[in-house]
């Protein structure tokens, strides 16, 4: 019997196969030759949704709206009101993109309800049930402007209500030989509260360290709020307005911080634009060390990097002004180097004006607010394709100081700026008045695979003051450093197998002694014959820093990494170091490996140098990417001299009236949470991210104002679940969190032969479906049908001729069954007996 049964549901997927074939390839009624089926009754068959092309049956649906392949937000409740009649909402004619004459011919049915294009020639609608979606082409003649890659604001989402914590937590316990014990502990991240538009937010920051033992023994603890905001992004405006404690990032002059409301453009809101620039962070870490970047005394990141070069890319394009960069080592030791981040030559778009705006109090030691008002404000404007002007001002009752400068596109030569600033301050017994000049350049040669990336030149008289310096000398009487000249440069060149960057950067200051800083860094290829099928790399370093002192801080290292086989290396590294007046050397072998979510290195080294006793070190590192948080953890031994552990923690919890879920820390900004309502561990996009058990999870940093895409990853799909909708994207504005849910059934497959009461059975084309309305199969020839995301005990529904005429109820185990189940569909009832349902013979 299930052999025959099997042969003819063979014949009835054909069946339904040819049905479908033909009605996509037809707009017209399509007769069926039914003798294909071995059906004792040809006339217990229901073909109506398949004998017209697209057929939809007139009921509610909840489709995702796409217009010209662009998808328009969530999903939203669809009417189909008959065939080919389809109620589009009205409450969609802002979000399509029509032309303003466009829109004028739309008008409304359905007592208002509806939208209806008929005066707008070649606009066709199409409901496809198999993809939950509705899909609505529009000839470009009535659209606005469209591109790909940008999403107009009418369709941009201002996120749920919610309330979240970012963190990034360390920990380290070095254990001197001697016997003293140092512990420290340190934590910084973001607590935000989105309402509505709104963003609140609040970055923290906390530290604890203790010593114990040996002849100082100390223990110092300390937390605060570096600064409490709120935001909201006015997209008429394409700005954001602040309100709170903040950091004035200026482009014109120096960076400050300030208590007040300020109102900015962000370039983010606008179609395809010049990427901005975000500086980088290069250095060397001598052993398992923290990385600590610090901006106006805020932690801006903190990180921890294994023995060895590292490079930071991940900061925030509109970081400004000069950071100050603390790497602490495991034994306690601190090399401290500043990095001014210099600006593109400053161009703008023609007819573009960019501005930036601010009105409040400047402050200090974190909420401390000092001297008078201050208003702030600097903007840009495009002239043509070749030149731009900007300039600005900061005015304060006993500060005043204007700035005008140029940019210049060179085209084939490059771009540049050039400004000059007056400043004018008062204080008790004096005044001082003075200037700065400063020109910015940039150029890559294509040609040569040569960048210039910046290379600027400031010059400030002695009686120059910027405001910082202004309120530090009329609370102190005096000001620490009054810059004279800075130079930098950064030059990167690129070789068919070879790389080269060098940077230099020399600042001079009118009381005090110039500091120098000079970079280079090279890497190249090599082949090394039988030893690896891949090439090793040969890496260099080279660093000096002059310091005002005198003295010189040298670092040179070199490193060659021989792959051994997929994510596995061995590093051989020889390292010199000089700092004022004493010398080391260091020698290591390394062995290292990472996959998609691990990695880990194990290092031996030997170090010696004047005024130092020679020793050997013993390191671990260890790192992996969960769902929840980003952990590491490491390890060191040095001999008769100390050893150490450390661990550090990213993640954040983010909740909403929807639910909450851990997640990798998103350092306060946007965020999607995804739910798989009551499934739980479904993988998301490359399968690292997870639902929870209550089917809920959040992926960090999604853009801003760009489409973000997420995706259920079906490839890692556990067997008994089934994707309904797989993928979903979103456009947020910033600091939002966005919600989307992804369809997901749960449940067992399954063959079944549904019959009547009266011992037939469902036609023919027959849709079985659940309490949520979706179709779970389709009843085959002699009432064989292929169920999917079936569960115990559940009532199904079984819909012919348009309208629901029978129930039927899985038995109470559906997952050890070796035969197909026998169900009888009676006529809808309070409650059903499973006592009837029995296994097919």
């Amino acid at each position: 019997m299930v052999q025959s049964m099997m042969f003819k549901l063979s014949k009835v997927r054909q069946a339904v196969l040819l049905a479908v074939s033909v009605s996509a390839c037809t707009v017209s009624a399509t007769e069926f030759n039914t003798d294909v089926l071995d059906a004792e009754d040809m006339q217990n068959v229901d073909m109506s949704q398949f004998s017209v092309a697209g057929y939809v049956p007139p009921g509610d649906y909840v489709l995702t709206v796409f217009v010209n392949g662009q998808r328009l937000g969530a999903p939203r409740d669809i009417t189909v009101l008959a065939q080919h009649a389809i109620c589009i909402p009205a409450n969609l004619l802002d979000l399509i993109g029509l032309k303003d004459s466009a829109k004028q011919k739309v008008t409304l049915s359905e007592a208002g309800q509806c939208l209806d294009f008929s005066a707008l020639t070649g606009v066709k609608s199409t409901v496809e049930l198999s993809t939950l979606s509705l899909k609505i082409t529009i000839p470009q003649l009535w659209m606005e402007y469209r591109d790909p890659n940008w999403t107009p604001p009418a369709l941009w989402e201002e996120g749920v209500n919610g309330a979240f914590v970012d963190y990034s937590a360390n920990a380290s316990v070095i254990e001197e030989s001697r016997g003293s014990k140092r512990v420290y502990l340190s934590t910084n991240g973001t607590t935000g509260l989105n309402l509505g538009a709104w963003r609140f937010r609040g970055d923290y920051n906390a530290n604890y360290q203790k010593q114990h033992g040996g002849s100082n023994p100390q223990e110092t603890h300390r937390f605060d709020f570096s600064r409490l905001y709120a935001f909201t992004s006015l997209k008429k405006l394409a700005s954001i307005l602040t309100i709170g404690e903040n950091y004035f990032y200026s482009d014109v002059f120096e960076s400050w911080q300030y208590s007040g409301i300020a109102l900015e453009s962000d370039d983010r809101m606008l179609p395809p634009k010049l990427v901005g620039y975000a500086p980088e962070i290069i250095g060397v870490a001598n052993t398992n060390a923290t990385v600590i970047v610090r901006s106006q005394d805020r932690v801006i990141l903190e990180t921890t990097v294994p023995p060895g070069p590292f490079r930071i890319q991940t900061l925030d394009s509109g970081v400004r002004g000069v950071l100050d960069v603390t790497v602490r080592e495991e034994n306690g030791e601190e090399k401290t180097f500043s990095l001014n981040t210099a600006s593109l030559p400053y161009l703008t778009r023609p007819g573009r004006i960019i501005y930036k705006l601010v009105a409040g109090k400047t402050r200090y030691d974190g909420h401390r607010l000092t001297g008078k008002p201050v208003i702030s404000g600097e903007l840009s404007y495009g002239l043509s394709n070749a030149w731009s002007l900007y300039g600005g001002t900061q005015l304060n009752g006993d500060y005043q100081t204007a700035a005008i400068g140029i940019g210049r596109d060179l085209f084939a030569f490059g771009a540049l700026s050039l400004d000059m600033t007056q400043s004018f301050a008062r204080f008790t017994h004096h005044t001082l008045q003075g200037r700065s000049y400063r020109l910015n350049y940039a150029k890559s040669f294509d040609e040569l695979r040569t960048d210039i990336t910046f290379a600027g030149y400031r010059f400030a008289d002695r009686d120059y003051r910027t405001l910082s310096q202004f309120i530090d000398q009329s609370r102190s009487g005096h000001v620490a450093r009054v810059a004279k000249e800075n130079y930098q440069i950064y030059l990167n060149k690129y070789f068919d197998n070879f790389s080269l960057s060098l940077n230099y950067q020399y600042s001079t200051y009118w009381q005090d002694k110039p500091q120098t800083q000079y970079g280079l860094y090279a890497s190249t290829n090599i082949s090394i014959p039988g030893l690896s099928q891949q090439d090793a790399n040969i890496s260099l370093s080279a660093t000096r820093t002059e310091r005002d002192n005198g003295y010189k801080d040298d670092a040179i290292n070199l490193y060659l990494t021989v792959p051994l086989y997929r994510g596995h290396n061995i590093t051989f590294s020889e390292r010199y170091s000089r700092a004022g007046e004493y010398n080391q050397y260091s020698h290591s072998v390394g062995y290292s490996g990472y996959s998609d979510r691990d990695n880990y290195s194990l290092n031996v080294g030997y170090n010696h140098g004047q005024h130092m006793q020679s020793q050997s070190s013993f390191s671990g590192y260890y790192s992996r990417d969960l769902s929840q948080a980003n952990l590491s953890t490491n390890v060191s031994y040095v001999p008769q001299q100390y050893r150490s552990f450390g661990a550090s923690i990213n993640s954040g919890i983010t909740a909403t009236a929807h639910g909450v879920a851990l997640h990798r820390s998103a350092n306060g900004d946007t965020r999607l949470m995804i739910e798989t309502p009551g499934v739980g561990d479904v993988p998301l996009d490359s399968g690292v991210i997870k639902t929870n058990r209550f089917g809920i999870a959040v992926i960090p940093n999604v853009n801003s104002y760009r489409k973000s895409t997420a995706s259920i990853n079906t490839s890692q799909l556990p067997e008994n679940l089934e994707t309904l909708q797989s993928t979903t994207d979103i456009t947020l504005t910033k600091g939002a969190i966005g919600y989307r849910r992804l369809s997901v059934m749960k449940g067992e497959k399954l063959f079944a032969i549904v019959s009547l009461s009266d011992g037939k059975n469902p036609p023919f084309g027959a849709s079985v479906r659940n309490a949520d309305n979706r179709e779970l199969g389709i009843v085959g020839e002699e009432g064989v049908t292929w169920l999917v995301g079936i569960s115990p005990q559940e009532i199904l529904s079984v819909y012919w001729a348009g309208k629901k005429q029978c129930e039927l109820r899985m038995p109470d185990n559906v997952t050890s069954l070796s035969s197909m189940l026998l169900l009888p569909c009676a006529a809808p009832a309070p409650a059903l007996s499973t006592a009837n349902v029995t296994p097919a013979k």
